[in-house]
């Protein structure tokens, strides 16, 4: 606990106008925020910034938009030196409700830019190799401010939670790692995340058999730091959070904390991100996934009795058709 008067230290950065200096002013809030209001809905108060994913003011749909648009926010919201904290995290129900492009009826369409047959094959480097390095190096790189991921609901790109500096998540919160299951190669940073988060042999265990992360789980494996009610509360636990950290330490300490907080997250995707990444991608051209489609609705089932074993103490094991509830021998 804090004790004290202490205050935060939003707006009482001093700046020598960019006109005497002849330097080149940031990117103004407003104008990223509207570039961005496509996949990101962003708020700004006392220095804290909020974005929440979306597609159409609901769960995000993975396709080029947020893709390609998210290394531009990181690098935007990272130069602004008005942002002193960042809160990234998912609107309605779930932080990710599938890949692909939505219809004007609510169906899901195919999301062409990520297609790996061999006539566009051009598209896994410009649509997936390209956004997804700059994405990843953009958030961990880029953003020399706190950040706090929050995670609601399903989620499958857990990484852009997860390399936050704090990470919450709601109670019905849950992943899989579907890289391995839909015939995929696991480079494109996620497996940075999960491994250095809950160890190489819980990892390995992990991406093998597609296990189904729960928010308990994920608590205790020291993926995320708190478990929050729903949606709402996780936001305002972060801006909680958020307004702490504003208090605790002045901006010069903030940041430069930070960089000392991402060091291991820097060497790890330095030294690994960018040859793995490419790895996924040859492997993408040359060996397609006969059932992409359908294994994150497969996923969907499997979490909700995954969850409901859950509340009774019993385990549900991965296995071929899954669902069979056991008792967890500790």
């Amino acid at each position: 606990m804090i004790r004290g008067n202490y205050e935060s230290d939003a707006g009482k950065r001093k700046e020598i106008p960019h006109e005497e200096l002849g330097t080149i002013p940031h990117m103004p809030f407003e104008e990223y925020q509207e570039r961005c209001k496509h996949f990101l809905t962003m708020t700004r108060e006392n220095g804290i910034l909020e974005a929440r994913l979306h597609t159409n003011g609901d769960s995000l749909v993975w396709n080029a938009q947020a893709h390609q648009g998210l290394h531009y926010f990181f690098d935007w919201a990272g130069r602004d030196p008005e942002n002193e904290v960042i809160i990234l995290g998912g609107s309605g129900k779930d932080l990710f409700r599938g890949i692909g492009r939505l219809e004007d009826d609510g169906s899901m369409g195919y999301a062409h830019e990520f297609d790996s047959a061999s006539e566009h094959a051009w598209r896994l480097y410009e649509y997936q190799y390209y956004d997804g390095t700059n994405d990843i190096e953009g958030q961990v790189f880029d953003v020399e401010v706190p950040t706090i991921g929050v995670w609601n609901g399903a989620a499958f790109h857990t990484d852009l939670v997860l390399f936050s500096d704090i990470t919450l998540c709601t109670e019905d919160a849950w992943t899989t790692e579907m890289h391995y299951r839909v015939n995929m190669v696991p480079g494109d940073g996620i497996q940075i995340a999960w491994r250095e988060l809950m160890g190489r042999k819980r990892y390995a265990y992990a991406e093998l058999t597609g296990e189904i992360i729960t928010a308990r789980k994920a608590l205790e494996l020291g993926m995320v730091n708190e478990i929050c009610a729903d949606t709402e509360a996780a936001y305002a636990r972060a801006h909680e959070i958020a307004e702490l950290i504003m208090c605790a330490g002045t901006r010069q300490t903030r940041r430069l904390t930070v960089q000392q907080l991402r060091k291991p997250w820097k060497e790890e995707i330095s030294n690994e991100v960018r040859n793995a990444f490419a790895t996924e991608m040859w492997n993408t051209a040359t060996e397609h996934s006969p059932h992409t489609v359908n294994y994150w609705e497969w996923a969907h089932e499997e979490a909700e009795l995954v969850k409901a074993a859950e509340k009774k103490g019993k385990v549900i094991r991965p296995r071929l058709n899954g669902g069979q509830e056991e008792d967890e021998i500790k």
